[in-house]
């Protein structure tokens, strides 16, 4: 008997975080046949809330999902699809990969699933075209766009307020049956999928079905874990979970060059400095509080209490909470950007 058909995903634009996704998913052996994914989904919400005010379902865990097993990418330039060439090399025995430079209509018309990973004021050039919208219909679109919302997606693809357009025939208003509105779904992952450590949040359009909401978890649980979430969070969760790795990467960078102010090698600090990181999330993951975490640690007259005292001195905590805000903020202007 023949195995089921297979299945595509075109990814458009190939920068740094698409990049990231695509060898993510080729590298990972659950893409190939694993129903019960490696790290898993956390939902927030209850089966009685929504993503996005009614009520939703929660998708049957027996639901097969339709896993791609054919990549497409779309670029814009020979320098591009030459680097992606030079990248993919190392995946051997991976799944094809085919490379298309400036052609998303082609793309996406051979696509079942399509990923958006282009710039924020890319978007309308990337699939505002009338055949790229056209090929986009009945499909699912998955945009990885940092505060472009689902309306203004909707909006691109001429489906905002109209589902099911109609069209009139001897003066009479008929149902287009012909038209399929594209589905979307709204995800922030981070580079950390190049490790296949990525936190992912994921939000979804009114139209989604089960199936196309499992599916996209089942993408983004190949590079790390997932976290659906209501749409009205979604930007405080970009900054927290798209940015904060460049927060992190700061701070050890000042404790790098401390440690080397200390006579530290700086190669040598960084493996320290990062394990050490790492430790104390995984004692956060595994229900510590970090208040916990930090009491534990600074113990009576200790020179732990007085680094933590320096910090606060510095204002250090308020600082960092104050970046998170002026990320949010800056992250819910870059759709407005859109050229």
């Amino acid at each position: 008997m023949d195995g089921p058909p297979s299945k595509t995903l075109t990814i458009l634009g190939c920068g740094t975080l698409g990049s990231a996704i695509l060898f993510g998913l080729l590298s990972s052996d659950t893409h190939r046949a694993s129903e019960k994914p490696a790290n898993g989904t956390v939902d927030v919400l209850k089966d009685s809330e929504s993503i996005d005010g009614e009520k939703q379902q929660s998708p049957k865990k027996s639901e097969d999902v339709k896993k791609p097993t054919r990549f497409i990418v779309c670029v814009r330039t020979s320098e591009s699809a030459d680097r992606l060439r030079r990248n993919l090399a190392v995946f051997k025995s991976a799944p094809p990969v085919t490379i298309v430079q400036d052609d998303n209509a082609r793309a996406v018309q051979a696509a079942d699933t399509v990923l958006v990973g282009c710039l924020p004021q890319d978007l309308v050039s990337c699939i505002g075209e009338t055949a790229v919208k056209k090929a986009l219909r009945g499909k699912l679109l998955i945009s990885i766009l940092a505060g472009v919302t689902i309306p203004q997606i909707e909006d691109i693809l001429d489906q905002t307020n109209s589902p099911t357009p109609a069209s009139k025939t001897n003066g009479a208003t008929m149902p287009n049956d012909d038209f399929h509105p594209t589905s979307i779904i709204r995800a922030m992952p981070n580079t950390a999928s190049f490790v296949r450590a990525s936190t992912t949040v994921l939000t979804a359009c009114s139209n989604a079905s089960s199936s196309n909401i499992r599916l996209a978890e089942y993408l983004f649980n190949t590079i790390g874990t997932v976290t659906r979430i209501t749409t009205a969070q979604f930007d405080a969760c970009t900054a927290l979970c798209g940015s904060t790795p460049a927060f992190f990467a700061l701070f050890l960078e000042s404790l790098l060059d401390g440690a080397v102010a200390l006579g530290l090698k700086r190669s040598e600090a960084q493996i320290m400095a990062a394990e050490t990181m790492k430790g104390a999330a995984m004692l956060m993951l595994a229900g510590e509080p970090p208040d916990v975490i930090k009491e534990k640690v600074a113990s009576p007259g200790g020179s732990t209490i007085q680094g933590l005292l320096e910090l606060e001195r510095k204002a250090v905590r308020a600082t960092i909470a104050d970046a998170l805000i002026r990320c949010t903020s800056a992250a819910s202007a870059l759709g407005s950007k859109q050229a």
